[in-house]
């Protein structure tokens, strides 16, 4: 081989190898997806509801599949009239089988029949929540949180918007419950939610969604997780859950193993942004993640400047004892 090639394989090697560094252990891995999806994004701009939802929100168009059309038809959906009851029918549903037997990270299907044996974790619930919704005609989506500085240790819930009420409704889905807003009655959206949490607003209640396991015994500690995760939310900038799993290149890659098709849905553009909540509490550590992904996409250049020169060396390489 080449000495200019074999140096290029080992300069491709090392920058290999640093990748994987990064990406060790697997909370830092969902560090480096996050940075590649961050934005910036304050307030205003989760103030828009299904009617004025943003062009470059992943809304899901496509009809649910088969399967998630007839769970939601054996809930006996149809016969239900308002949105807030199908929303919490639908998390009730889910939670009645938590068992917290360890996390899925599998495709829609697969994830919804081990839910029932009693597996999954937040983001597990969130994403089967997110397809269920939409094959009962609802439209919800996906916040999130971290306690690492946008990594991969935090939870995930979603919001359902509710046409009667014409507002946002926050829901633990994973952690089964919802909040009440005491003075009023009134369902609270997820930043009304953050708000009393951070001791913004009057106290609230908290209500089960469903007869399934609470995911916290004490209120108090519920509160408590959540004000530490305040400094750090984020959403994700779609819901097009049947959508994704479809491609062709995510089912592909899915059968070979599930972090490769993540992997493959950041670099393809086919997994949703994910806009932070700027706050002044989580500006460093958002500059730090903008200043990650930088250093991402000089390695992923020069990744690809190294194969180009690897690949056009060896092809001019006459095979041995070949005639010139």
């Amino acid at each position: 081989m080449a000495p200019l090639a074999a140096l290029n394989l080992a300069a491709l090697g090392a920058l290999l190898a640093y990748l994987g560094w990064l990406a060790y252990p697997p909370s830092e891995a969902v560090r480096l997806r996050n940075a590649l999806l961050l934005r910036r994004a304050n307030e205003v701009d989760f103030s828009w509801t299904p009617d004025t939802v943003p062009a470059d929100f992943r809304a899901e168009r496509a009809p649910p599949s088969a399967d998630y059309a007839a769970i939601v038809q054996s809930l006996g959906m149809g016969e239900v009239q308002l949105d807030w009851d199908k929303a919490r029918l639908l998390a009730a549903h889910l939670v009645r089988y938590a068992g917290d037997k360890g996390p899925i990270r599998s495709d829609l299907a697969t994830t919804y029949h081990r839910i029932q044996q009693g597996y999954g974790y937040c983001a597990d619930f969130v994403k089967v929540y997110l397809g269920l919704a939409h094959a009962a005609g609802l439209f919800a989506r996906q916040w999130a949180f971290s306690f690492d500085g946008f990594g991969g240790h935090g939870h995930t819930f979603v919001e359902v918007f509710d046409r009667q009420r014409a507002r946002w409704i926050f829901i633990d889905v994973f952690n089964n419950f919802h909040a009440i807003d005491t003075p009023s009655g009134e369902q609270l959206s997820a930043l009304e939610f953050r708000d009393s949490a951070m001791g913004r607003r009057a106290r609230v209640a908290m209500r089960p969604n469903g007869s399934g396991r609470p995911g916290f015994i004490h209120e108090t500690k519920a509160v408590d997780y959540y004000r530490r995760g305040a400094p750090e939310w984020y959403m994700w900038w779609g819901n097009d859950v049947f959508s994704y799993y479809a491609h062709p290149l995510v089912r592909l890659t899915g059968r070979i193993s599930r972090s490769l098709a993540h992997v493959v849905g950041v670099v393809a553009g086919l997994q949703p942004k994910l806009q932070i909540y700027l706050v002044p509490e989580n500006r460093e550590q958002a500059r730090r993640m903008f200043e990650l992904r930088r250093r991402l996409s000089w390695i992923g250049a020069i990744l690809l400047a190294l194969v180009a020169s690897v690949g056009a060396q060896v092809a001019f390489i006459v095979p041995a004892g070949a005639q010139p």
